[in-house]
């Protein structure tokens, strides 16, 4: 089981080249990614993305690299004479046509206009970088993942203390259940025996008892509440994806806890049904930051 909380980084230093990698994840209901990375990187953006995704399945995923070459040929400069000469030919036509303009013509101006100075980037060897990129992605991957499944081990523990809680309060459940329908009967027994004075029918006593503890039974609730409690344990152990399968687990224990406090009429109950309730709440928020 893992969080879908963590950070990672790799490093790629080779060749004159240096790639570093920064990812982090958050919790996200579905796989999100936002990615910064160089202009000169970012055909292999896919690429990045998809073996980023071999690790993580759920989140909002936070990339950052960023690419250093000790060499510098990042490009080269190209003066672009032709387009320049235009340039200057249509500001000296300019300064004829309005010699009470300012006469700022200069090197540096025209330079300025777009394409007379530009940059030619050396050709790039993607397979090359994208040998390099990877070393630093798989690296930061790894990092993550060993934060993420950390995290997930904390969270792990705690789950199994409150199911231990939570399997306590049903067995103080199962117990206080067996006496609900003989208190009852007992009390039946004393409120119309008040009424009646004494002339009471037990067949009817025992039948109108009979009836009230096949309504308020709650032996089938617990019985699937302990199954979906053992459940859930078996899944925290799951080295897939659990989030949402823990999630809609939940809601179905949570379900039966409400069913259990309904029909029991038992204040006794619904006291430790409330205590169950305040546990499940604790998980639920747990588990939204489970992938």
């Amino acid at each position: 089981m893992r969080s879908m909380t963590g950070f990672g980084m790799g490093e790629y230093a080779d060749n004159g080249l240096n790639i570093y990698v920064e990812i982090k994840t958050v919790n996200h209901r579905y796989r999100d990614f936002s990615v910064k990375m160089p202009r000169k990187l970012s055909p292999l953006e896919e690429n990045m993305k998809k073996l980023i995704s071999s690790y993580v399945t759920r989140g909002r995923i936070e990339v950052s690299v960023r690419m250093q070459s000790e060499t510098g040929k990042g490009g080269e400069l190209f003066y672009d004479k032709a387009l320049a000469m235009q340039y200057a030919e249509i500001l000296n036509m300019i300064r004829a046509d309005a010699p009470f303009a300012k006469d700022d013509i200069s090197v540096s101006l025209i330079a300025k206009f777009p394409d007379v100075v530009t940059v030619r980037e050396e050709d790039t060897d993607l397979e090359f970088l994208w040998e390099c990129l990877s070393k630093a992605v798989e690296a930061a991957c790894v990092m993550l993942d060993n934060a993420r499944s950390v995290e997930g081990e904390n969270l792990k523990g705690d789950f199994v203390y409150r199911i231990g809680l939570i399997e306590g309060y049903i067995k103080n459940i199962s117990s206080l259940s067996e006496e609900i329908p003989k208190a009852y009967y007992e009390q039946l027994k004393k409120t119309m025996d008040e009424f009646v004075g004494g002339l009471i029918n037990e067949n009817r006593l025992a039948t109108e008892a009979a009836v009230y503890a096949e309504n308020c039974n709650i032996t089938e609730e617990l019985v699937r509440l302990s199954a979906h409690l053992k459940n859930f344990l078996k899944i925290i152990d799951s080295k897939e994806p659990s989030g949402r399968k823990l999630d809609f687990l939940l809601q179905e224990i949570n379900r039966e806890a409400n069913t259990i406090a309904s029909k029991s009429n038992s204040y006794e109950i619904s006291t430790l049904v409330v205590e169950i309730k305040s546990e499940l709440e604790k998980m639920r928020e747990q588990i939204q930051n489970i992938e």
